[in-house]
C-alpha cells in the first residue's frame, strides 16, 4: 500500500521529523566558533598561497562587480578561484591547478566541458550568423527536438534563461485563468525574478531579496511540500492561477517529494482550475530525455526548461499543450492583441548560436545514455561517500535523485541515520534539510585544496563525462579533506 503523500513514506519505524536526537543521541561535539574561525583562516591561507593569480583577479573583481561576482552562488567567500579552461569533467584555474568539477555549468553541461559536437555546432553557427534579428531554421529545429522529447511539448516558446521561463509560465497561467495568485513550495527555486523570491531558503518566512514590493510578494503563497491537505485549502478559493514546483523536490531534490504527491497535485489542480507548472530547469533532459514528466507519467499544463536545453549556452523555454499557449497567438486584430494577449520579448531568445548548441545537446541526449551514465556515477559516488563517512565516523550523509547529489551535515543524528540507510531524506523536514551545516564551507574549501570543486549550495551536479578515474580521485579527496578538518579540531 502506498504511503500517504501528506504523511510522507516511512522506512521501518524510524522517523526524524520531530526529534532525531531521541532516535539516536549525537556523538559529536560541535567545534567552537573560535576553532572554526582559526580553521577557516588556516585553509584560506593555504589556498591563497597556491592561487595568487585568482586572488589578484578577485581583488580586481571586487572593484567593478557588485559583491565581486556575476552570480550570487559564485560568492563563496575569500578566496574565490577563477577558472581559465575546462575539458570533460575537469576545469583548470588561472594558476594552472586542476579540479574535478561538480558545478558543470550550474548543471547545464550534462555532456561535460568541451563536448566536440556542441563546440563544432557553436563554431559553425557563429561563422554563419551571430544574430540576424529575424527568424531562422535552427530555432524551428530546436523546438521540434524539444517536442520530440518532452511528452507535453506541443508548443515551445524560447527565453534566454530559466528565470525568464518561470516568469513567462506564470504570466501565461494568469492570462489563461484570469487569476493573480500563484502557489509554490518551501525551498523550491524558480529563478530570481519578483514572482519567485518567497520561501527559497530557511527561514522560509524571511524574504529572499529586498526590492520586491510587498504587494507583489503577497501574490506568491508558500506551502510546505508533501501536504496535499494544505494544497487543497490553498486552491479551494479558486483564485490561484498556477501551482509551480520542482518535480523532484526543492533544490534539485535536496528536499524530496513523497510518493504520490505529484499525482495528488495533478488531481487537485485539475479540480480547482489551477494550472500545474513543472519547473524542469534542472530535471529536463537530465533525469530522462523527457524529464520528470516522462519518468513519472504526471503531465503538467506548462513546463519550464533551461540548463541542459541549451548545451551550455544561454537559453530557456516554456513548453506545453497547444491550449496553454492560446493567449500568445496573434489574432490579427491590433486592439485585441494589445489588450488580450500575453506578450513576451527577448533580444536573445533562440539566438542561432544558442539554438545550435541546444540542437547538438538534444541530439546527444535523445537516446538516454548520457542520463544513465551520469545517474550510475552518482549512485556509486553516494554509496562510496557514505561508506567513507561511516568508516571515518563523521556525521555526514550523501543523498540525492538522479545525477544531482547533496551533502547533509547540519544535524549529526539525522545525518548518521540517513547515511546508514535507516531513514530516507523525505522523512526529514524541509527547514532542516535546507539548513546549512557549520562545516559546509570548511569542507568545500578543504576539497578545493584536494582538487575537487563543489558548489556552495545544497546541490551538486554530475555529467556523463565523469568516470572511474574521477570517482576514485573524488573519494580520496574527501578522505584527505576529512583528515585535514580533523587535524584542525573541527571533527
Amino acid at each position: 500500500m502506498k504511503a500517504s503523500p501528506s504523511s510522507g513514506p516511512s522506512k521501518g519505524s524510524r522517523s526524524v521529523k520531530d526529534a532525531p536526537a531521541a532516535t539516536r543521541a549525537p556523538r559529536h561535539a560541535a567545534p567552537t566558533a573560535e576553532v572554526l574561525a582559526l580553521a577557516k583562516r588556516a585553509i584560506e591561507a593555504r589556498i591563497s598561497e597556491r592561487c595568487p593569480k585568482s586572488l589578484a583577479l578577485a581583488e580586481r573583481g571586487r572593484k567593478v562587480l557588485p559583491g565581486g561576482v556575476a552570480h550570487d552562488n559564485r560568492y563563496v567567500g575569500v578566496p574565490s578561484l577563477y577558472m581559465q579552461k575546462a575539458r570533460g569533467a575537469r576545469k583548470y584555474d588561472v594558476d594552472g591547478r586542476g579540479y574535478i568539477d561538480y558545478w558543470v555549468g550550474h548543471g547545464a553541461l550534462l555532456m561535460g566541458h568541451g563536448r566536440r559536437e556542441i563546440v563544432e555546432a557553436v563554431h559553425l553557427a557563429a561563422q554563419e550568423v551571430m544574430h540576424p534579428g529575424a527568424c531562422h531554421e535552427r530555432e524551428v529545429l530546436w523546438a521540434e527536438r524539444v517536442r520530440a522529447l518532452i511528452p507535453t511539448a506541443e508548443c515551445v516558446r524560447f527565453t534566454a534563461s530559466g528565470s525568464e521561463a518561470s516568469a513567462l509560465a506564470v504570466r501565461l497561467a494568469r492570462g489563461l485563468t484570469g487569476r493573480d495568485a500563484i502557489v509554490k513550495f518551501e525551498g523550491h527555486f524558480h529563478g530570481w525574478l519578483d514572482h519567485a523570491v518567497n520561501g527559497i531558503d530557511v527561514p522560509f518566512e524571511t524574504p529572499w531579496s529586498v526590492g520586491v514590493p510587498g504587494a507583489v510578494r503577497a501574490l506568491t503563497r508558500v506551502l510546505p511540500a508533501n501536504d496535499l491537505a494544505a494544497v487543497e485549502r490553498a486552491l479551494e478559493g479558486r483564485d490561484v492561477a498556477a501551482l509551480i514546483l520542482e518535480p523532484t523536490g526543492a533544490s534539485g531534490g535536496s528536499v524530496p517529494l513523497a510518493e504520490g504527491f505529484l499525482e495528488g497535485l495533478r488531481e487537485a489542480c485539475s479540480r480547482h482550475g489551477t494550472l500545474l507548472i513543472f519547473d524542469e530547469v534542472i530535471t529536463g533532459f537530465r533525469v530522462a530525455p523527457g524529464g520528470m514528466q516522462a519518468k513519472t507519467g504526471v503531465r503538467p499544463d506548462l513546463t519550464c526548461l533551461a540548463k541542459v536545453l541549451a548545451g551550455g549556452m544561454p537559453g530557456g523555454a516554456v513548453c506545453g499543450p497547444k491550449p496553454s499557449f492560446e493567449p500568445m497567438q496573434f489574432s490579427g486584430d491590433g486592439a485585441r492583441d494589445r489588450t488580450q494577449r500575453v506578450a513576451q520579448y527577448g533580444t536573445f531568445n533562440a539566438s542561432p548560436v544558442c539554438a545550435a548548441a541546444g540542437n547538438a545537446m538534444l541530439r546527444l541526449v535523445q537516446g538516454g545514455e548520457p542520463c544513465r551514465a551520469a545517474d550510475q556515477y552518482t549512485a556509486q559516488l553516494k554509496r562510496r561517500l557514505n561508506a567513507l563517512f561511516k568508516n571515518e565516523g563523521v556525521p555526514f550523509a550523501a543523498y540525492g535523485v538522479s545525477s544531482v547529489f547533496h551533502l547533509f551535515t547540519a544535524e549529526a543524528a539525522a545525518a548518521e541515520l540517513l547515511r546508514d540507510g535507516e531513514i530516507e531524506a523525505v522523512q526529514i523536514k524541509a527547514d532542516r534539510l535546507k539548513k546549512k551545516g557549520m562545516l559546509d564551507g570548511l569542507l568545500r574549501r578543504a576539497l578545493l585544496l584536494e582538487g575537487v570543486d563543489l558548489p556552495p549550495g545544497r546541490q551538486a551536479w554530475v555529467s556523463a563525462a565523469h568516470g572511474d578515474e574521477e570517482l576514485e580521485e573524488t573519494v580520496d579527496a574527501f578522505a584527505r579533506a576529512i583528515h585535514a578538518l580533523r587535524e584542525l579540531d573541527c571533527l
